[in-house]
C-alpha cells in the first residue's frame, strides 16, 4: 500500500521529512524513584545537539509504588521496556536502561555505538497539525512502498524538574530533558496517523515531535523524524 503525497494533506502547520541517514535512535528508561537513574538522565541531556541522534527519555510506573509517584511516568512506557527486554532475551526490566536503534546498549556511560553509515532504508515525512491536540501522520516521502513496520509517535518537553520528597531520591531536586510527555503507538506504517491529547502545562516552546519506524519482529529502527513544535504553526 502506497501512502498518500504529502501534497494530498490539508491545513498543516508544518511537515518534516527524513534526510538521506537515519538518525540515531537513544531511549532511557528511567524514573524519579530510582537512586541510580539522576547519573543517566544528566548523561542523556548532556548528549549533543545534532540532526543525527533523537532523544526519548520514557519515565516508568513500576518505582511509583516505593514512596514517589513520578508524574512524567506512564505505564505505557513500561510495557513497551517489556516488549523490548523479551526482543533483548531478558526476563526482567531494570532502570535506567539505554536503547540504541532498537537494541539494549548496557555501555552508555562510555559513550555511544558507532552510527550506521549506509543510508536509511526508507524515505519519511512527518505532517503536522497543531491546535489543542496534535494531528500527526507519517508517510513515504518518495512515493515508495513501505516495509511491514510500526510506527511511534511521542512528543517530549526539556527542561524539567522535580522536587523529590520521597523514596530513594528524596530531598534531590531532579532536572529532565527529552521527557515523553504523550505517545501514541503502535501504529501500521502504511496507516500512521494518530491525534495526541497535549498534557496541561506543557511548554510549546520546549517541545519536539518525533515519529519513527520500527521494524516488526526483529525490532531494527528503519528511520526517525523530529520536528521542533516552537517553529510549527503559531498556537
Amino acid at each position: 500500500m502506497l501512502a498518500a503525497p504529502v501534497g494530498a494533506w490539508a491545513s498543516v502547520d508544518c511537515i518534516a521529512r527524513s534526510g538521506p541517514a537515519r538518525p540515531q535512535l537513544v531511549e532511557l528508561y528511567t524514573s524519579e524513584g530510582c537512586s541510580s537513574c539522576p547519573p543517566a538522565d544528566r548523561w542523556l541531556s548532556g548528549l549533543p545537539d545534532s540532526a543525527g541522534l533523537v532523544r526519548l527519555a520514557f519515565h516508568v510506573d513500576y518505582w511509583d509504588e516505593l514512596g514517589w509517584p513520578d508524574r512524567y511516568a506512564d505505564p505505557r512506557y513500561a510495557q513497551r521496556q517489556s516488549i523490548q527486554a523479551a526482543r533483548d532475551g531478558h526476563a526482567t526490566v531494570y532502570t535506567p536502561e539505554v536503547v540504541v536503534d532498537g537494541r539494549e546498549w548496557r555501555r552508555w556511560s562510555s559513550g555511544l555505538p558507532a552510527r550506521a553509515a549506509a543510508p536509511a532504508p526508507i524515505a519519511l515525512a512527518l505532517s503536522i497539525r497543531s491546535g489543542d491536540r496534535l494531528e500527526l501522520a507519517l508517510v513515504s516521502a518518495d512515493g515508495a512502498s513501505l516495509p511491514a513496520a510500526n510506527v511511534h509517535f511521542a512528543v517530549t518537553e526539556d527542561g524539567l524538574s522535580s522536587a523529590v520528597r520521597a523514596g530513594e531520591n528524596r530531598g534531590k531536586r531532579l532536572a529532565h530533558d527529552h521527557v515523553v510527555r504523550a505517545y501514541a503507538g503502535p501504529l501500521p506504517l502504511d496507516d500512521a496517523r494518530a491525534a495526541i491529547e497535549l498534557p496541561t502545562g506543557l511548554d510549546r516552546q520546549r517541545a519536539t515531535v518525533v515519529a519513527y519506524a520500527q521494524a516488526r519482529g526483529g525490532g531494527e529502527i528503519l528511520q526517525v523524524v523530529q520536528q521542533s513544535l516552537a517553529t510549527c504553526g503559531s498556537h
